[in-house]
């Protein structure tokens, strides 16, 4: 029996300057951060009314860490500030490593921060902000990643933007155990992501897998170059891919090409071709790789980011954008909305109790600016597979690859 899946727009929530993007799904709220926006938001995932605002010193990028009685975020001119839930300040450190311009926060050895930054990496204090130890580089390539933790191995793992030893592991005392040379930079916005024994890592125009234990790389692929909106760039350009909990890995070029591979073996086991189906252009200024999916229980849910000026001829228009959502397992899409939303943002959807929230880009390729929105959208699926209950859904990267640890 074919599998039956609907979406229904539930809330859609304004930002009035710049993208909504990132968040986090935890005791039972989101915690979102509007980029270009100098305050975190907490957010009542039912009626996406903002209940609870966190002040930071300059514009936020990246996801804030959240425990249960404290909120810890990053923003531009590279400040790291811990609030109490009441919003209050506790502490405020810069640790002088660059404008934070990364997408996440990440707690390590439960008692620490990882940050990341252009110049350098910082590891802090949860509890006062002192920075425990600190690294430095001179960057080299891409360099807006964020750090993943390996409770199992205790060991942090860090893309450097650097032109050999970008990929390393470093222990509790800042000690760097294990170093490799990707063979293309980690791509922007990329981090390390563990599924069982693997650390697989995305390049601009490679997929790496590493054995986390033995350090041995296993596989890689070259996804080579593409030409897209006029010129050639490499295929892979754009924040990391998405893991599935039963350990696939999607990965989408950015002319909109998808393909899904086994993770243990690298065998290819479908593609699907967005150009060819006509979601995709290639005339599009802005890269199909900069747009996050979730996935949960044999689905995957991602919106489209066509970015051409507003136009009533043009269905690449920014505002003709789908919702998709895409049976994993067989490579079929099995919904499609019609071309109504803005382009998504280069964000990492949020999942929470069947619920999908997904982050819109603020202007046209010709600078028109524009409001931007966080919409969310409830997801109902006949083989009673995708997920609706109410667990915590963490930075899509990392441990947490699709959201979910595994």
């Amino acid at each position: 029996m074919s599998r039956c899946v609907l979406a229904r727009e539930v809330w859609k929530l304004k930002v009035e300057k710049g993208p909504s993007e990132h968040g986090v799904y935890k005791l039972g709220y989101l915690w979102l951060a509007p980029t270009f926006m100098n305050e975190f938001w907490k957010v009542d995932p039912d009626k996406g009314a903002v209940v609870g605002r966190f002040q930071m010193p300059g514009i936020v990028w990246g996801a804030p860490w959240v425990d249960e009685d404290a909120l810890y975020g990053a923003s531009g001119g590279g400040f790291i500030r811990k609030f109490g839930m009441d919003g209050g300040e506790v502490w405020t450190v810069n640790p002088g490593l660059g404008d934070f311009t990364a997408e996440a926060v990440v707690e390590a050895w439960s008692r620490y921060l990882a940050v990341q930054f252009p110049k350098g990496l910082a590891v802090l204090d949860k509890e006062d902000g002192t920075v425990v130890w600190s690294v430095e580089w001179s960057p080299e390539g891409p360099y807006s990643q964020e750090p993943t933790f390996d409770p199992e191995t205790g060991l942090l793992w860090v893309c450097r933007p650097t032109a050999e030893d970008n990929l390393v592991a470093f222990d509790r005392e800042g000690r760097v155990v294990w170093r490799f040379t990707l063979p293309s930079p980690a791509t922007t916005y990329a981090c390390p992501q563990i599924w069982s024994r693997y650390l697989i890592v995305v390049c601009e125009r490679h997929v790496v897998v590493v054995d986390r234990f033995s350090k041995r790389r296993l596989w890689s692929l070259d996804f080579g170059r593409v030409y897209y909106a006029g010129k050639p760039a490499d295929a892979l350009t754009g924040g990391p891919r998405t893991l599935t909990p039963d350990g696939k890995l999607l990965v989408w070029t950015i002319d909109g090409l998808y393909s899904c591979f086994d993770l243990e073996t690298g065998v290819l086991l479908w593609r699907l071709d967005m150009g060819t189906l006509g979601y995709a252009t290639r005339d599009s200024t802005t890269y199909w790789g900069y747009r996050g999916a979730v996935a949960s229980g044999g689905l995957a849910v991602f919106l489209g980011c066509n970015n051409l000026p507003m136009d009533s001829d043009n269905p690449y228009g920014y505002d003709r954008n789908r919702l998709f959502i895409l049976d994993y397992e067989s490579g079929r899409l099995v919904y499609v909305s019609e071309p109504r939303y803005r382009l998504a943002c280069c964000c990492k959807p949020i999942l929470f109790r069947g619920r999908v929230v997904i982050g819109t880009w603020y202007k046209d390729s010709e600078d028109n600016e524009f409001p931007s929105y966080y919409y969310c959208w409830e997801i109902e699926d006949s083989s009673g597979r995708w997920g609706v209950d109410d667990r915590v859904y963490e930075w899509m990267g990392g441990w947490h690859h699709g959201g979910y640890s595994v």
